[in-house]
């Protein structure tokens, strides 16, 4: 079983930040984890380029890092450079699994236990599975509104925001679906990348977003996102291989027979389910399954291999 540790802070910006950092100063596993990021991507980005995009995108975090800097001791330079988010080398592939209605959002995260924080962020504007402290895997915040990353491609990356603190940013930035997808054609994406979206009022979609492109993905029932895109026009930007997608949406149509989110999070989370992997050497094991439920401001979240249900509400 992989542990997932919650993290409640209840401060400004600066003060959730000054706690993140003095946990990073206090963690020798994650002191160890931002040595080996630190050596594997040789990190040269311009600082104050960094500084500038997230003023125009988002100014939160620009708080958030430096409370990172000062409650860590560790260099500004190194902190912005690696959990920024922004202009970094190329990432791992990351897998990813959700199906969406208009009540309710269940998702499996797919990737290594070695690049993973294994933390789930509880701040006052939004809760979520954390990657590299500052960024998001998948959120709600305090409007209702859900954001989930699933990996594409990397072959037409180019300097732009990673897919965690994108979507950090919308979470952070946006109250609904429409004001999501407006943003996402505003940033300067670096990957392709799926960003699968629900709202309390029930819109659901699925932004499919290239450095260069970003089309809507909608359906009037329900919606199942995997690792490519699904609209003709984005086709193009697909790996050659993705026969592991289609295998999931190809399960994934049963999943309009199971009638609650309970049920369908039990099918997500089995580890003998279409969807759960364990390949966690080859950066594609199944590492949590969560579900989002805007409506009643609730989370269930399992850790892989548990089949434990562990409740978080928002209220």
């Amino acid at each position: 079983m992989i542990p997932i540790h919650t993290l409640p802070l209840s401060g400004s910006y600066y003060e959730n930040g000054f706690d993140i950092g003095t946990l990073l100063k206090q963690s020798k596993t994650m002191q160890i984890q931002f040595n080996e990021l630190q050596k594997a991507y040789s990190l040269q980005q311009n600082i104050d380029e960094i500084k500038e995009i997230l003023s125009v995108y988002c100014p939160p975090l620009l708080e958030e890092l430096q409370g990172i800097i000062d409650g860590s001791g560790f260099p500004e330079a190194d902190i912005l450079r690696l959990l920024a988010g922004y202009d970094m080398p190329q990432l791992a592939e990351l897998g990813c699994t959700s199906f969406i209605t208009s009540e309710f959002y269940v998702r499996n995260y797919d990737f290594s236990p070695k690049v993973y924080d294994g933390l789930f962020i509880e701040n006052n504007t939004v809760y979520g599975n954390s990657q590299f402290l500052v960024g998001r895997l998948d959120g709600m915040n305090r409007d209702g509104l859900v954001v989930g990353l699933h990996f594409v491609n990397n072959e037409f990356y180019q300097k732009g925001f990673v897919c965690s603190t994108i979507v950090r940013i919308v979470l952070e930035m946006c109250k609904n679906v429409d004001e999501a997808i407006q943003l996402l054609k505003k940033l300067p994406h670096a990957a392709c990348y799926n960003y699968s979206l629900l709202d309390r009022k029930g819109n659901f979609a699925v932004a499919e977003a290239s450095p260069k492109d970003v089309q809507i993905l909608t359906h009037p029932n329900e919606l199942a996102c995997v690792n490519k895109f699904q609209t003709k026009i984005m086709e193009f930007y697909n790996r050659n291989w993705v026969g592991s997608s289609n295998d999931r949406l190809a399960a994934l149509e049963n999943a309009t027979s199971m009638q609650t989110v309970e049920e369908l999070h039990d099918w997500f989370s089995q580890t003998d389910s279409p969807l759960f992997y364990t390949d966690y050497d080859q950066y594609f094991g199944t590492l949590y399954t969560v579900s989002y439920i805007p409506t009643e401001q609730k989370i269930y979240l399992t850790t892989a291999g548990s089949k434990e249900r562990y409740l978080i509400d928002m209220k």
